[in-house]
């Protein structure tokens, strides 16, 4: 096994503002959208958010507001190797306050999304309003202040792994979401006013700031058919793993 550093290529993070509405539920969903919906504005660099939040206005009704971030990873330099478990690492903005539980899910089918745009802000769905996920929820959020760097990791599940596995030898990339995970992933009915559910995230493109995956790989191994088992079949050859074999007598 090799493990192995990627940090991201792209980066951004996008606002949507929901209309005013009279009922909380009603200004979440109108701030939460679909696959249509365009961002509001745009940070793509310094200090970003993501999470969900409602806010009362003076007349009584309610607006709300849906920010996620999102981040482009190049993991061709891998090669041929078959890769078995990702982590994903993010620092902690230092604008705001964690607060919120939040998750990690696929975004633009991972492809780069290039300069983040406010028409990015639809890039978690895979239909009109759902999500793929690629994490488990989390409870913590560690923000950058007072000299802590604010490190998150997570574990990455075995649908990210397949679909960087997927690309082949030249083309493994992911691209990720992170969201609020109660109000955005599970899409929870707001039945009141929840607040402020945000969390800063830093958008560094260089140092120690960055977001960054680590990947854990192994060689592919012997790629033929041996006395007519296939390879699927075959874990060793006279006692050598098939990841350390690349010709059997000469071939």
């Amino acid at each position: 096994m090799a493990t192995t550093t990627i940090y991201s290529d792209s980066r951004g993070a996008v606002i949507h503002i929901g209309g005013v509405e009279g009922e909380a539920l009603d200004a979440w969903n109108d701030a939460r959208g679909g696959n249509t919906t365009t961002g509001n504005s745009v940070v793509a660099s310094g200090n970003g958010q993501m999470g969900a939040q409602i806010q009362a206005t003076r007349g009584g009704d309610f607006q709300g507001y849906c920010y996620r971030a999102y981040f482009y990873f190049d993991i061709s330099e891998i090669g041929a190797d078959d890769i078995t478990a990702i982590s994903a690492t993010i620092i902690g903005g230092s604008n705001s306050a964690a607060a919120g539980d939040w998750r990690v899910v696929r975004a633009n089918s991972d492809n780069d999304f290039g300069t983040i745009a406010t028409s990015d802000f639809a890039l978690v769905f895979n239909s009109s309003t759902q999500m793929t996920s690629y994490s488990n929820s989390a409870a913590t959020w560690n923000p950058n202040f007072g000299g802590n760097l604010g490190v998150n990791t997570i574990s990455l599940n075995a649908t990210a792994v397949s679909n960087a596995n997927s690309g082949g030898a030249s083309a493994q990339e992911l691209c990720i979401g992170l969201i609020n995970n109660t109000y955005d992933y599970e899409n929870e009915d707001a039945e009141e006013n929840f607040g402020q559910l945000v969390n800063g995230v830093a958008l560094t493109s260089s140092g120690t700031g960055r977001a960054l995956l680590t990947v854990t790989h192994t060689a592919s191994g012997y790629g033929n058919e041996v006395n007519n088992i296939i390879p699927a079949k075959i874990s060793k050859i006279l006692g050598i793993s098939s990841a350390n074999i690349s010709k059997v007598t000469g071939v």
